[in-house]
């Protein structure tokens, strides 16, 4: 286990060693930012390295980013009060990458919903939670605690061309 502190960024990270017994290969990876905007680019970067060193396809790694750079944007700027703090996790496997953002919730504010549609294209903002479920081969919304938790999976298989099957789910 590796594990770096720097300000208020913490980050742990786990790499499953060589074993005799038949273990699932990959990265688990957790980081807690702070709710600002200007960690949104770190957290995106250590993402593209975990995919990156995991070899997972471009397409596939493409996807996942935008994904996961909508799911922290909106936790940051919807979810989490001023000074409070977003929990990012990352799992890749060798057929799997899973993105889970966590905010911490602010008075007032329920757990939101996927709209069906986009809203109007004169409007500036309202697309982040659907471009992450269309992007995403699975979606999971729902209250956590005080605030809202958004899971996104995406499959290697899909990362390659193949059109994803999405699965959504909310508590």
């Amino acid at each position: 286990m590796t594990s770096y502190t720097a300000d208020k960024v913490t980050v742990q990270a786990t790499r499953e060693p060589a074993r005799v017994t038949p273990v699932t290969p990959g990265v688990h990876s957790c980081l807690r930012v702070p709710a600002d905007l200007v960690v949104v680019a770190f957290v995106r970067s250590a993402i593209a390295a975990v995919l990156a060193r995991e070899e997972w396809p471009a397409d596939g790694a493409a996807r996942m980013l935008l994904a996961s750079t909508e799911a922290v944007t909106n936790a940051i700027e919807h979810g989490s009060p001023l000074g409070g703090a977003v929990e990012v996790e990352l799992v890749v496997t060798t057929h799997r990458a899973q993105v889970r953002v966590l905010d911490e919730g602010r008075p007032g504010i329920g757990c939101p919903v996927i709209p069906a549609v986009a809203p109007p294209p004169t409007s500036p903002r309202g697309r982040g939670l659907l471009i992450i479920s269309r992007l995403a081969d699975d979606v999971d919304l729902r209250s956590a605690g005080h605030g809202t938790q958004i899971s996104a999976g995406f499959l290697r298989a899909n990362a390659a061309g193949a059109e994803p099957q999405p699965v959504r789910r909310a508590a």
